[in-house]
């Protein structure tokens, strides 16, 4: 084992870069120190999630997942380009004393848990979370921006029903008061799930209809009575029919980008904004009013 001193940046829980000058030596003996002493206050299966997120963030944030025992020298060694997930799946379970490896969701939840904890001791006006599941709509979050998952906590525990926010409330703060960009990207993503599905069953039991094909040429046709010119006519409701289509993927795909770029609630606000003409306060009785004139032009066909 060598005595080298290395210089690697760090990154602490405030985001700070920090340098360290640590002999492999002693990154060692912080590694095998953490994973001795990581169960010694455990009381209570909440000691559990702080106790392991608390030394899951050690790991991450000085790179001690680079040390890796090698079983053919008997020695540890510093891989630079070894990866925290790569520390999971090959040394978690014999380090953690668990029946498996853990999963990197499961590893981003504990160091969550933790941060999160910690944070709000001092924060007097609300409690801590008691239950590991009651974070996990915000848990990357709470990695990313501690701040503003502290904001999305008490918005869950102030309109909390009983002493703790459940993990729906949490996931409803997460909604309400999380990124702006994120809350838009989920509301997208539900709209385009509905959207899809519709497609997709809409395919299952919709087959256009089979038809013959015109077997007179325009060139042979003549007008029907000396009254009706077959080819304007064809024309006229052939371009017609395309401009409907036209139209209606319009609005469809207008409707749609909205909702991507600004949350199927913002749309609701403009419902209660007077703009005139342009008011869409009765959408949905605008879509039901397409809907009776597609069904007066079935009617007409039959």
């Amino acid at each position: 084992m060598t005595t080298e001193l290395s210089k690697t940046e760090l990154v602490n829980d405030n985001s700070e870069i920090i340098l360290s000058y640590q002999t492999l030596e002693e990154k060692t003996k912080t590694l095998k120190y953490l994973g001795q002493e990581w169960f010694s206050s455990i009381k209570t299966e909440k000691d559990i999630y702080i106790q392991r997120g608390r030394i899951l963030r050690e790991i991450v944030n000085n790179k001690l997942y680079k040390i890796k025992f090698n079983k053919e020298t008997k020695k540890y060694e510093e891989i630079e380009d070894r990866k925290f997930e790569d520390f999971l799946q090959e040394d978690s379970k014999e380090y953690f004393k668990r029946h498996k490896p853990l999963a990197l969701k499961t590893a981003i939840r504990y160091q969550a848990f933790h941060l999160l904890c910690n944070e709000i001791l001092h924060q007097p006006s609300m409690s801590a979370p008691i239950l590991i599941t009651q974070i996990e709509p915000m848990a990357d979050l709470i990695l990313s921006d501690l701040d503003k998952a502290v904001e999305v906590w008490k918005g869950a525990y102030d309109s909390c029903k009983k002493d703790y926010p459940t993990q729906d409330e949490v996931y409803q703060a997460f909604i309400a008061l999380g990124p702006r960009d994120k809350a838009k990207e989920r509301a997208f993503n539900a709209v385009k799930r509905e959207f899809d599905q519709a497609v997709s069953e809409k395919e299952k039991t919709y087959r256009e209809p089979e038809v013959s094909k015109p077997t007179i040429s325009i060139s042979e046709l003549q007008k029907y009575d000396g009254s009706v010119d077959a080819g304007l006519a064809c024309k006229a409701i052939a371009s017609s029919y395309h401009q409907a289509k036209e139209a209606l993927s319009t609005f469809k795909f207008t409707l749609y980008n909205f909702i991507q770029e600004n949350g199927l609630e913002a749309l609701n606000e403009l419902k209660n904004i007077d703009v005139g003409v342009y008011s869409i306060n009765n959408l949905d009785n605008k879509i039901e009013v397409l809907e009776q004139d597609l069904t007066k032009i079935k009617a007409l066909l039959n």
